[in-house]
Parts: C-alpha cells; structure tokens; sequence
C-alpha cells in the first residue's frame, strides 16, 4: 500500500520472531465502546487491540494474528478485514525469495519491495489457493486487497488478465474484496465488462482529499485540485457500478477532515482520516467518521411509497427529484442547497424498486405506476 503498515515496523527479523500474544484481555473491546464507522490499523499487532476497540469495521493484516485472537476481535463486535498483496511482494514476508524470480522492479518509495509479475500462473496459485485461503480460515470477514495498481505501472493486457484471475479468485470464496486503490485496472475492467460483480465488492480509496508530499519527509499536505477530481470521478464509478466507497486520507487538518466528512456524507461514503502515516495510532476523532445509530422501530418505513418529496401524494414530481438528487446531488441530494432537495424520508419512500437505494429505476417505476403499468408500489 503505498502502505504506511510497513513504514514503522521495526525489521523485517522482528516481525517474524516477535511473539504474538494470546491474552485475551490484549483483544479483548467491549462491543458498547465501538463507536466509529471505519478504522485501517495495518500496522497493528494483537497487543494493539486496544487502538481499534472503537472502530465497527477495521482492516488488519491478519497474518499477524491467530485464529483465536481475530474470533476475539469479532465477538467483540467488529467486522474485521485482512490486508493481502495482490501485485507485490515485500521482503519481510517469508514467501519473498519463493517469488521474487518475478519481480518486475522496485517499488518506488518503497525499496524492500518488489511488483511482481501476476501473469504467473505459479504467483496467482499461490495468492489464491494458499495465502488467501489461509487468510480467510482465519474467520475474516473480506479481503483488503492492494496493488492491483500493478496494471498501472506494467500496463500489458497480460497483467490484466492476471489481476482479473486472482480477483475472481478471492471471489470465489464468497468473500467481501475490497480493493485499495487500482483505479486504472477497475476503470478498464469496467469498461470491458460493464459492471465490477466478479471482481469486487468495494473500493479504498487513498488521499482523495490529501496527499503525502514523499519528496519533504513525508510531509502532509492537501491534493491538488485535478487529482482530488479525478479520484472523485473514480468512486463515483464504482458507487455507480453498486460498490461501496471508503475514503483513507492522511491528514490533521481540520477544515480538511470537515471537507472531507461533508463529501462522504452527501455521497454516503465511508472515510478514515489518520494523522499519522504508521496506521497503528488510532484516528484523532475528528477523523474518525461516527457510527450511524441504529433508527428507532419503524423509521426506516415508507410513510407514502413513491412520494420522494413528501407531498403527500405521488405524481411525476416524485420521479424528477429522484432523477434530479441523483443527477446533481449538491443541490438535490440528502444535504443539497435547493430548499427542495430530497429528505432522508423522501429517500425511504422513493426506493420502490428493489430496496438498495434510489437509483433510476425507481423513478421509472413511478411513471409506470402513473401510467397503470404496474398496480401499485413499492414493485412486488
């Protein structure tokens, strides 16, 4: 990962030796502490349990905790992720010497580690069929997957096709993949297929909003205003695409980590802001997004199927402010700057067609309903 894990890790001898600790008093969170929607702690070991107990969902590199120790984390409430390396190989990890016959070259700022070239049958068997076999029978809950951006730095169809093989594969599982970064691969995979269902179910999206400056210590700084909108464009694609979105900025700005809380939240985004770079220090809580509360009995309830702008009745008004929130979501989506942007009921009640959010078809099956096509909504 352009992945702080490795940044503090001590060397490459001690991560192998270091004695993992079994206490359970070590991984041990009580489930009413969590109070935070998304945490990335991959520089964490077991006896770091205690920086991740307020996060629900946290990405772990779990070859570096037991079985046991990650049954604790869950039953302690969490939904736990493991890093895994799709497009690399670091020298730290006792498999390097097996694979680095396929080394493609030297990662930049990152010289103990090596792109390796996933066309190899011999790599994607083991990726799949061993590590991430053996990652998941550890009782994760998806895979974190990183370095599919090897397709961006050895741009052959080749190494697409190999990308593709061992996201399939890892899907396959029926395992969550989340995959950080790999905006040239996805948008390519996207463009020849029309949809991201074989090869993921999520995208992590590094420094949208901020950037580390590699070339001045590694000093924190805000994204330039072209790369900021790029990778927007790129989690609207796969949120277009039906994927959920997380955000993981490196940033202490404030006004930046409000910048950054506001975005997510219009779009309905997931984000993680660390103030460091090791990903084991827990988030300030400034940038740590809340953890939505769970809503009373019956509000998630359509009070009016159809009635997206809470008219109390139901015409072609309802299907244009579903098209208009989701064409031009500042001004008429949840937090939109028009005085009749869509409400958080309007939304409920808008979804009459097939209950995963307003998308286009629900205003469509309003003009049908209009039209007597179909009988009533929500669609059965």
């Amino acid at each position: 990962m352009k992945k702080s894990r490795i940044t503090s890790m001590i060397t490459a001898a001690v991560l192998c030796f270091a004695p993992i600790l079994n206490s359970s008093d070590c991984l041990q969170a009580d489930a009413a502490d969590i109070k935070y929607e998304y945490g990335v702690f991959l520089g964490a070991e077991p006896e770091d349990a205690a920086d991740m107990e307020s996060y629900k969902k946290i990405v772990i590199d779990a070859q570096y905790f037991s079985k046991d120790e990650i049954s604790r984390l869950k039953e302690s409430g969490h939904i736990v992720y493991s890093y895994i390396n799709l497009g690399s190989v670091e020298e730290f990890r006792p498999y390097f010497e097996t694979y680095r016959e396929y080394s493609l070259g030297v990662y930049k700022n990152w010289e103990d580690e090596r792109w390796i070239d996933v066309s190899q049958e011999k790599w994607q068997d083991f990726v799949v069929n061993k590590l991430a076999k053996d990652i998941l029978a550890t009782g994760v809950d998806g895979l974190f997957v990183d370095n599919c951006d090897v397709y961006y730095n050895f741009k052959e169809d080749k190494i697409y096709k190999g990308v593709t093989e061992i996201l399939k594969g890892f899907k396959n599982y029926g395992t969550y993949v989340i995959i950080n970064g790999g905006d040239t691969y996805v948008k390519e995979y996207a463009k020849r297929n029309n949809n991201l269902d074989a090869v993921m179910d999520a995208v992590n999206q590094e420094s949208v909003f901020s950037a580390v400056d590699w070339d001045h210590g590694k000093k924190f700084t805000e994204n330039e205003p072209d790369e900021r909108d790029y990778f927007q464009k790129y989690c609207k694609l796969v949120s277009d695409n039906g994927k959920d979105v997380y955000l993981l900025e490196y940033t202490k700005n404030s006004a930046l980590i409000e910048s950054i809380k506001e975005y997510c939240s219009e779009k309905g985004y997931t984000y993680y802001a660390s103030a460091t770079l090791d990903l084991v220090t827990p988030g300030q809580e400034a940038g740590s997004q809340i953890l939505k509360e769970k809503a009373p009995e019956g509000s998630d309830k359509q009070t009016l199927p159809g009635d997206a702008n809470m008219d109390n009745k139901v015409d072609l008004s309802d299907a244009i402010l579903i098209m208009q929130s989701l064409a031009n979501p500042d001004k008429y989506g949840l937090n939109g700057s028009e005085n009749g942007h869509i409400t958080e009921q309007g939304r409920i009640n808008a979804d009459v067609e097939g209950s995963d959010g307003i998308t286009g078809n629900d205003a469509l099956a309003i003009q049908m309903y209009l039209l007597d096509i179909i009988p009533t909504l929500p669609v059965k």
